[in-house]
C-alpha cells in the first residue's frame, strides 16, 4: 500500500498565518524606525555637504559669509531663510546667498540654471522626491524670480538686518542662536526646512510620520498624501547644521509638535534654542 502523504490541517495553517501576522505587527515599527534612522542619516550626510561648500567658500571670500536673502515681495527687506538667489548680489556691501555665489563649490544646480532652470537633487533631502523639488525649481521658480525656494534654510548674517525688522518677524532669541556674518561654532549656520505658510494653510518639512509635506500652491503639486494640511502638523524633527560644520538631529514633540496657525510665532515652541522668523505669510523655523 502506498505511504499516504500528510499535509498541513487547515487549523495548522491558521496558526502558521496567525504567528507570521503577528510577528510583522512586532517588527513593522522597528522597521520603519530602522528606515527613518537611515534616511536621517542620509539627510545629514546632504546637509554636511551644504556645510563644507561654504566653509569653502568662507576661505576664498575673506571669512565672510553670505548673508541671507531678502526677497519676497522684492524689495521689502524681508528674510526667507529658505529662498536662495540666483544671481549674485549685495546688500549693504556684503554679499547675498546665491547660486551663482554657491554653486561652483556644490553643483546643486546646472552650470546653466540661471537661463535653463536646471537642478540636481542636492537641492532637497533624500526624504522628499528630488524629482518634484527639482520640477518646482524649473517650473514654479524659475523664470519667474530671482530666487529659488528648496528644502533647506540658511540663516547667516541674520543679525545685520534685524535692527531694521520690527520684532513681531522673529523671535527674541535669533541673535543669540543664529551665525553672524563669520562662522561660529555654536551658532546656527543652516537646517532642514521647517516653515509655515500661512497664505494656503501647509506646513512645510522633510521627516514626518507620513513622510515629507510641501506647499501645494504654486503651479504644481507633490505626490498625492505629501502634504499635511495645518493644524494637524506631523513633523518629527530636522537635521541642522552649525558653524563648526558638525550635524546635530533635531527631535520635534510628538505632543506639542508645531504651532497651530492662530498662534505660529512663539518662543521656545520645541525647548531652547529653537525660534522663528516671519516675513510676510511665511513662518520659518530654527
Amino acid at each position: 500500500m502506498a505511504n499516504k502523504r500528510k499535509g498541513f490541517t487547515l487549523i495548522e495553517l491558521l496558526v502558521v498565518i496567525a504567528v507570521i501576522a503577528l510577528l510583522l505587527a512586532i517588527l513593522m515599527p522597528t522597521l520603519r524606525k530602522a528606515k527613518e534612522a537611515a534616511m536621517r542619516i542620509r539627510c545629514g550626510s546632504r546637509l554636511k555637504q551644504w556645510g563644507m561648500a561654504i566653509h569653502m567658500y568662507v576661505s576664498d571670500n575673506h571669512e565672510k559669509l553670505m548673508r541671507i536673502g531678502q526677497y519676497w515681495p522684492i524689495g521689502n527687506g524681508r528674510p526667507y531663510p529658505h529662498y536662495i538667489n540666483i544671481r549674485y548680489d549685495e546688500q549693504g556691501g556684503q554679499a547675498v546667498w546665491s547660486i551663482e555665489g554657491i554653486n561652483p563649490y556644490i553643483n546643486a544646480f546646472g552650470s546653466n540654471f540661471a537661463n535653463d532652470g536646471i537642478a540636481t537633487d542636492m537641492i532637497t533631502c533624500p526624504n522628499c522626491s528630488g524629482d518634484f523639488m527639482m520640477r518646482w525649481a524649473k517650473e514654479v521658480n524659475w523664470p519667474s524670480h530671482p530666487f529659488v525656494e528648496f528644502a533647506y534654510s540658511y540663516f547667516a548674517g541674520f543679525d545685520n538686518i534685524i535692527d531694521s525688522l520690527p520684532d513681531t518677524q522673529y523671535s527674541s532669541n535669533a541673535k543669540d542662536v543664529l551665525v553672524t556674518d563669520t562662522l561660529r561654532s555654536n551658532r546656527l549656520l543652516m537646517a532642514e526646512i521647517l516653515n509655515l505658510d500661512t497664505s494656503d494653510g501647509a506646513y512645510r518639512y522633510n521627516h514626518g510620520k507620513t513622510g515629507w509635506s510641501w506647499n501645494e500652491a504654486g503651479g504644481i503639486k507633490p505626490p498625492a498624501g505629501r502634504t499635511t494640511k495645518s493644524p494637524n502638523p506631523k513633523a518629527i524633527g530636522r537635521s541642522q547644521l552649525f558653524g563648526d560644520g558638525h550635524i546635530e538631529w533635531r527631535n520635534i514633540s510628538t505632543v506639542d509638535n508645531l504651532p497651530i496657525m492662530s498662534d505660529r510665532d512663539v518662543d521656545e515652541w520645541n525647548g531652547p534654542g529653537s525660534g522663528w522668523m516671519s516675513p510676510g505669510d511665511d513662518t520659518s523655523y530654527f
